[in-house]
């Protein structure tokens, strides 16, 4: 099944609040944070009003998710 079918089904069109921090690889919230308030989140992210939290259109994590597969490996075997 395609990973962006997969996230859909899911989370529908935006991911946010732990899942998108689980899904993103932060050990926790406040990695999360931190890396937004340095400016080194790997994808777009982006507050909607009334609503707590980040959130991220799962298009563009599907998309990272899938370019982090497809790049070398730093670890030597």
């Amino acid at each position: 099944m395609e990973l962006f079918t997969i996230l859909f089904e899911a989370h529908g069109l935006l991911i946010g609040g732990s899942d998108l921090i689980k899904a993103l690889g932060y050990p926790s919230g406040s990695a999360f944070r931190q890396s937004i308030a340095r400016k080194s989140i790997p994808i777009d992210v982006f507050n909607i009003e009334k609503r707590r939290g980040k959130f991220a259109l799962v298009t563009d994590l599907a998309r990272w998710l899938a370019e982090q597969k497809l790049k070398p490996s730093e670890v030597n075997l």
